[in-house]
């Protein structure tokens, strides 16, 4: 008669085919991805782009807005960029303000900004134009998280003799690299041409290259103001393409 305690070598064999596959499985588990709302990426609020939804929203109450959703890679959860304007003393708004370039009613469309390589998001001022800083269009430039690095250009920082002298200041800790454009940009030092002459709304003769060397926090504006040092015209400026790096969610 057979022991049952003491196992036969079938036994053994049946039962180490078995645990082995447990063995192996444990071992080959996959580590888990990283959250997108952990990770940072590069984004682009790209005017000219299907990646960059733009809608310019109603005024209402004396303030205009527009929102930019930019979808980023996959995984992600869309950004919002919000613009916001607010006039301050007698300055008006022309009918073409926050539209994109390639979608002016008031003058011919510009499918590239101070050759930034496309459109760009128009600011500007309807005739007649008063003259000193107390009358201004003042942007307010928000987003939905914190971003770094922020980078954009101002184009068309110019001046025409009798008709108009931009004048453009920004908050925030930024540097600015000028093409034919000095100053600061603060309110004692604004950025203004170095000599008068009409920029052409396509040339790169007038540009300022903004970049932010501190972050900026989810819902923390900062700060566009332009306006006219002398003439009584028109006026416009345009901000090009924004780059910047925040979290996927």
């Amino acid at each position: 008669m057979t022991d049952l305690t003491t196992p036969t070598r079938r036994t053994v064999v049946r039962s180490a085919a078995w645990t082995v596959p447990a063995v192996a499985a444990s071992t080959a588990a996959p580590a888990f991805a990283a959250s997108p709302c952990g990770t940072s990426y590069a984004w682009r609020v790209d005017w000219g782009a299907t990646g960059t939804s733009y809608t310019r929203g109603s005024t209402v109450s004396g303030v205009q807005t527009g929102s930019a959703v930019v979808t980023g890679p996959t995984g992600t959860a869309p950004m919002t960029v919000t613009f916001r304007s607010v006039m301050t003393g007698t300055m008006q708004r022309d009918a073409d303000n926050l539209r994109l370039s390639t979608d002016l009613t008031q003058t011919a469309a510009v499918a590239n900004v101070g050759a930034t390589g496309g459109p760009g998001l128009n600011i500007s001022h309807a005739a007649a134009i008063p003259s000193g800083s107390a009358n201004a269009q003042e942007l307010s430039i928000s987003f939905d998280r914190a971003v770094t690095g922020l980078a954009f250009t101002i184009t068309d920082i110019d001046i025409s003799n009798g008709d108009w002298s931009d004048r453009v200041e920004l908050t925030g800790t930024r540097t600015g690299t000028a093409t034919g454009v000095t100053g600061s940009g603060t309110g004692a030092d604004p950025w203004r041409a170095t000599n008068a002459g009409n920029a052409g709304n396509g040339a790169n003769t007038r540009n300022l290259d903004v970049v932010y060397t501190a972050a900026i926090a989810a819902n923390t504006p900062i700060v566009l103001r332009f306006w006219n040092a002398s003439g009584n015209s028109n006026q416009r400026i345009f901000l090009s393409d924004m780059t910047f790096t925040a979290l996927g969610c």
